[in-house]
């Protein structure tokens, strides 16, 4: 049976595709949509083309491999084909008489269609051929359904009734057939050649595609020249966050402290002498004779403490005492005056020693050497006065030595200074482990202000045997420290970088020890209730490449382009493109197959 093919092309609608159904000549109408048919797309389009083919009395056939395609097509029972050579897959409830399947009288069997021994050969091969290019003749479909086996049946019945010299002509027929077998070779003998053949075919075939579909690959090293720039700010550093203005160069600092102990023990070279002290009395008298040229000096006055020396041995009073002139008696003084009445003046002179009794003194020190003999001359005192007066002393005793090892002030000052830096780095480490990455310490701000400090035993205590003095020290460390963000933000801001294809690699603030981190805070100091510092760094600028821009100006292009076309970029040094394999000359148009890689020296 004949066909119309009508070729739908990407421009054309839906009323296009229904027009030319409907002025189709021949009952079979093949559908061939291109690549890319958005008006195929649509479910309600597809139903529009099957009710216009059963209103206009045609079949018409959909020509596609697409999948999507074809379950629209199986939703409104709409024959499909891969191609127009291939079989028709009709649905179930479809008549087949539309495609020539059903035998309607004896002359539309003899005007429509070709029936030949091969076509009655219920084991014919050659049964695919149904709808072609060109408009031609479709076959019987050899389908195992009863009402295809009933038209077999029919048609046979028919051949036998229309040839009525069958029987007589049955063995010339064998006879022919078996000349036409002669002619046709021998399938078996050329089966494993070609089945070879075919193997080669498709194994040279799938490793072309293998090695320029699949193999393809690529890997673009970029080398970017950065110019390095020194960054040197002065900035301000306040306790309080809601004073902090980072753009403008005020930051908030977090503080950090740590209180530790440090202790170290040291030998005591400290004496003292633990024995006892000698004791004694003596006696301050004034001579007969002694002349007192006014009242004032008739009082001789010895406070308690005062010392008195014999032989560079010092005694000192425990209580005091005095030596008092009584003026007004006669017993005791001569008076002699002077001048009128207005201008009298009396002066008064002992008549006898006036002793001021026993004044208790303890030796200064321990030791025997303070037992001494009483003494009536050789002293001197610590009284400041120009009054004559006489000393004797009773004999000293009871003095006795006793030398202890003890701790004294220098013991405990050069064991202090032992300490000093003892316990820093723990310290520091200890400190800086209280910030997270997102902090930057300010090394310069780190210090350790002692506290109390305690001797053990304290000093002059005296040491024991086994004992070992130590020196125990509190110390208070203290740490401050800046976001990162804060200050890449200020230095971003502050650095210039000329027009925008140039950017900022690297501003020298890192959260990881390394090339990069470079920045630090120098100068920093306190100033009227804030912190001041000066903030270095070095900040790397150069030519804004990212991957996206390599990737632009590489995929599908020939090596030395790709090469050329990003080393004409300034601050670019080298590109480098490394191939899968040597015969892959050309960058894959496919970005999953290339791989990136943008190095900042």
């Amino acid at each position: 049976m004949n066909k119309d093919v009508i070729y739908i092309e990407p421009e054309d609608d839906i009323t296009d595709i229904l027009a030319n159904i409907k002025s189709a000549k021949n009952k079979i109408v093949a559908l061939v949509p291109p690549k890319k048919a958005g008006v195929l797309r649509s479910a309600v389009n597809f139903k529009l083309i099957a009710k216009t083919s059963r209103q206009a009395g045609k079949a018409v056939v959909l020509i596609t491999s697409d999948e999507s395609l074809l379950k629209l097509a199986e939703n409104v029972k709409m024959p499909t084909a891969r191609t127009l050579q291939s079989k028709p897959k009709l649905p179930s409830d479809m008549d087949t008489e539309e495609f020539g399947d059903e035998k309607k009288d004896d002359a539309d069997e003899n005007d429509n269609e070709e029936v030949t021994k091969e076509d009655d050969d219920p084991n014919d091969s050659n049964d695919d051929d149904v709808i072609e290019e060109e408009p031609k003749k479709i076959p019987v479909k050899k389908e195992s359904s009863a009402k295809a086996a009933a038209a077999s049946k029919r048609k046979e019945a028919d051949l036998e009734l229309d040839d009525d010299d069958f029987d007589d002509d049955e063995e010339e027929k064998k006879s022919a057939k078996k000349k036409a077998n002669k002619n046709i070779p021998d399938f078996k003998k050329v089966r494993t050649p070609i089945i070879i053949a075919v193997i080669a075919i498709l194994l040279i075939f799938g490793i072309g595609f293998w090695a320029f579909s699949i193999a393809p690959a690529a890997k673009i090293s970029v080398k970017i020249k950065t110019i390095a720039q020194n960054f040197n700010e002065s900035i301000t550093f306040v306790t309080d966050e809601t004073k902090a203005k980072p753009e403008d160069g005020i930051f908030f600092i977090e503080q950090k402290t740590l209180t530790k102990t440090a202790e170290t023990e040291f030998v005591a070279t400290g004496e003292v002498d633990k024995g006892t002290k000698a004791t004694g009395s003596i006696t301050v008298t004034r001579p007969a004779g002694t002349v007192i040229s006014n009242e004032s000096e008739a009082v001789f006055s010895i406070p308690a403490g005062t010392e008195f020396t014999n032989d560079g041995l010092t005694y000192v009073t425990s209580v005091g005492g005095s030596v008092n002139v009584d003026v007004n008696n006669s017993g005791q003084v001569n008076k002699h005056c002077t001048g009128g009445f207005f201008n009298q003046k009396c002066t008064y002179t002992l008549k006898s020693v006036i002793s001021s009794g026993s004044i208790s003194v303890v030796a200064k020190s321990n030791g025997e050497k303070y037992n001494i003999e009483a003494k009536n001359s050789g002293w001197s005192s610590s009284l400041s006065t120009s009054k004559a007066f006489n000393v004797s002393g009773t004999a000293m005793t009871g003095g006795t030595s006793k030398k202890v090892k003890v701790v004294s002030q220098k013991d405990v000052e050069t064991a202090e200074a032992g300490l000093e830096g003892e316990g820093e780095s723990d310290a520091r480490e200890e400190l800086a482990s209280q910030f997270s990455n997102e902090y930057l310490l300010i090394e310069k701000s780190f210090t350790a202000t002692s506290g109390k400090i305690t001797a053990s035993p304290s000093i002059n205590e005296e040491v024991k045997d086994g004992i070992k003095p130590k020196v125990i020290k509190e110390i208070k460390y203290t740490i401050f420290a800046v976001k990162r963000d804060d200050l890449s933000k200020f230095i971003e801001a502050k650095t210039e970088i000329g027009d925008d294809t140039q950017t900022i690699y690297s501003t020298g603030v890192s959260s990881e020890d390394g090339e990069d981190n470079k920045v630090y805070i120098d100068s920093f100091k306190k100033e009227d209730n804030k912190y001041v510092g000066r903030l270095k760094t070095v900040v790397k600028t150069g030519p804004e490449v990212t991957e996206q821009m390599v990737s632009d100006k590489s995929l599908g292009k020939k090596i030395g382009e790709v090469q050329s076309l990003l080393k004409s970029i300034k601050g670019i040094s080298e590109v480098k493109v490394d191939t899968s394999y040597f015969w892959v000359t050309s960058v894959p148009s496919d970005p999953n197959k290339v791989t990136f890689e943008i190095t900042v020296e």
